[in-house]
């Protein structure tokens, strides 16, 4: 698979022709790579290397859950304009991609349905304008938005744009790269109990300097999401507060970029009932993992038997390495609050 990225990258810069050099055996309409894999085998960190390879070649990176904010931003911007457009979706594409002809896609996964809709759209101009795109996920493409609505049309996009354009690569090593970070942690993951629950009332007592907690209103798309309780940089939330209302991705980002540290309280047990919930909490943890914001959680089990013993959605196994990753002191050192503390320090 690095071989494989490693000519595309050199095709590329060369233009040399992508498509006779990388799929000479193949289909000339193949403009694309779809790496899935397990939990933590290198996708991602095959994909950065390819981006960082390419010096000459116009490019964009995406986690793709951003990209698909973007393209909703720039919807409700463009919808806004008294200017009309011949096609306000394919608009919105041009304002997100410009003219860039690679296009990089990590932990590509869909659970929303109107993503779910408009994904052909977006892909079948993106190919028509001969742009390579190259994606990572944990799932196969025929797996995607499982018992989402009105898959069938999902899966369309899937059949006749997907697969048409893009070859299928399958990665496994059989490693978990973020259970590396494990050893030598810090407590930051709590199963309650009387003990746990006390040391973690601890733990924000001292972090807020035992002052008063007050609520924080954070403006996402022109309206406001509330948090209760707050001090400066630091957050203190109840799951049912955050992943048992009509929260989304664009919410959670701004959460997650607003504060430094956040505490997640009473994280239940998800079942199959609990899947609007187990999803948002997945979108939750995306979030806090792309913006570096540190997490302390107290939860009624351990991190493994979070989904209980029924079988999770795709997602449910990446939720639960990054939370691994998370609480490990790797992540902690990188996190948004040791570098803020660090700075202070110098100053």
């Amino acid at each position: 698979m690095q071989q494989k990225l490693q000519n595309l990258a050199k095709s590329l810069e060369v233009k040399d022709g992508f498509l006779n050099n990388i799929f000479a055996a193949k289909k000339k309409s193949l403009q694309g790579l779809y790496i899935y894999g397990s939990v933590g085998c290198g996708k991602t960190t095959l994909m950065q290397e390819f981006y960082n390879s390419l010096v000459k070649t116009s490019k964009i990176y995406f986690h793709f859950n951003g990209f698909m904010r973007s393209i909703h931003e720039a919807l409700r911007n463009i919808s806004g304009e008294k200017k009309k457009y011949k096609d306000e979706l394919i608009e919105a594409v041009e304002r997100v991609i410009g003219d860039k002809k690679v296009l990089c896609f990590d932990e590509f996964q869909v659970l929303d349905i109107a993503d779910a809709m408009i994904l052909g759209r977006i892909f079948s101009y993106l190919f028509s304008k001969q742009v390579v795109v190259i994606f990572t996920s944990n799932i196969q493409p025929k797996e995607l938005y499982k018992n989402g609505l009105q898959r069938e049309v999902f899966l369309e996009f899937v059949d006749k744009i997907l697969l048409k354009h893009c070859e299928v690569v399958q990665l496994n090593s059989g490693v978990d790269y973020r259970a590396l970070y494990l050893k030598g942690l810090s407590k930051r993951y709590f199963v309650s109990n009387q003990a746990n629950r006390e040391q973690v009332k601890e733990i924000i007592k001292n972090t807020t300097k035992n002052q008063a907690l007050k609520s924080k209103k954070i403006k996402v798309w022109g309206r406001e999401v509330k948090i209760k309780k707050t001090f400066e940089k630091i957050a203190v939330i109840n799951f049912d507060d955050i992943c048992c209302v009509e929260l989304g991705a664009s919410d959670y980002q701004a959460i997650a970029q607003e504060f430094d540290l956040i505490f997640l309280l009473k994280l239940p047990i998800l079942t199959k009932q609990d899947r609007n919930e187990s999803r948002r909490f997945t979108l939750l943890i995306d979030e806090i993992y792309e913006n570096k914001t540190a997490l302390i959680i107290l939860a009624k089990t351990k991190i493994e038997a979070i989904y209980g013993n029924e079988p999770g959605e795709h997602y449910s196994a990446r939720t639960i390495s990054r939370l691994q990753e998370i609480k490990s002191d790797e992540y902690w050192r990188a996190s948004k609050i040791e570098a803020n503390n660090q700075s202070r320090n110098e100053k």
